[in-house]
C-alpha cells in the first residue's frame, strides 16, 4: 500500500474525539479541501459523497513510516473499512487529490461515504464539521463507548 498522508474531515481531526488513535505517530498536518463533495451528519460522525460543486474542509495528517501500518489498521476498524472486501463497506479509503491552502494538490487517502447511507436533510452546508459539531451536545461522552462506526449506518 502507498504511504501517502491521510485526508481527515471528522473525529480524526486533532482536538476532536478520535485524534487520540494517531496523534503519537503524526509527523506533520496541512490544511486542504477536497473538492466537489458534501458533508453529512450521521449523528456523531460525518461522512462524504461525490457532489459537484461542494467542497469539504479537512486536514492532511503525515504519518511516521515506521507505525504506518500499524495507524492504518486502526483507522480502517474505526471506519468500518475492510480492504480485502473493498466496496462492502459504507466507507472505502480510496486515493484523491485534495487542494491545499496553497493551491497545490496532494494525492492521500480519503474515507468516502455510500450514498445509500445519508440523509439529505442532514447536509452540513459550509463543509466544515469542527464548526458544525462545535453547537452539538454530547459528542464526546458518545465516543468514549464507541470503537467502530462498522454497522452503525444501517442503524
Amino acid at each position: 500500500m502507498e504511504q501517502l498522508p491521510f485526508f481527515v474531515y471528522g473525529t480524526l481531526i486533532p482536538d476532536q474525539p478520535n485524534h487520540y488513535l494517531w496523534k503519537d505517530s503524526i509527523t506533520d498536518t496541512k490544511k486542504g479541501i477536497t473538492k466537489n463533495y458534501q458533508l453529512f451528519d450521521m449523528g456523531h460522525y460525518p461522512m462524504i459523497i461525490k457532489s459537484e460543486g461542494s467542497n469539504v474542509n479537512g486536514m492532511l495528517i503525515y504519518i511516521k513510516t515506521e507505525d504506518y501500518d500499524k495507524i492504518t489498521k486502526i483507522i480502517d476498524n474505526l471506519e468500518g473499512y475492510n480492504p480485502e472486501n473493498h466496496g462492502s463497506s459504507a466507507y472505502n479509503r480510496e486515493i484523491r487529490d485534495i487542494e491545499l491552502e496553497n493551491g497545490e494538490l496532494e494525492k492521500a487517502w480519503i474515507y468516502i461515504g455510500s450514498e445509500k447511507y445519508i440523509k439529505k436533510e442532514n447536509t452540513v452546508k459550509d463543509g466544515n464539521w469542527v464548526n458544525h459539531i462545535s453547537k452539538k451536545e454530547g459528542n464526546e461522552d458518545w465516543w468514549k463507548k464507541t470503537d467502530t462506526v462498522a454497522g452503525l449506518h444501517e442503524k
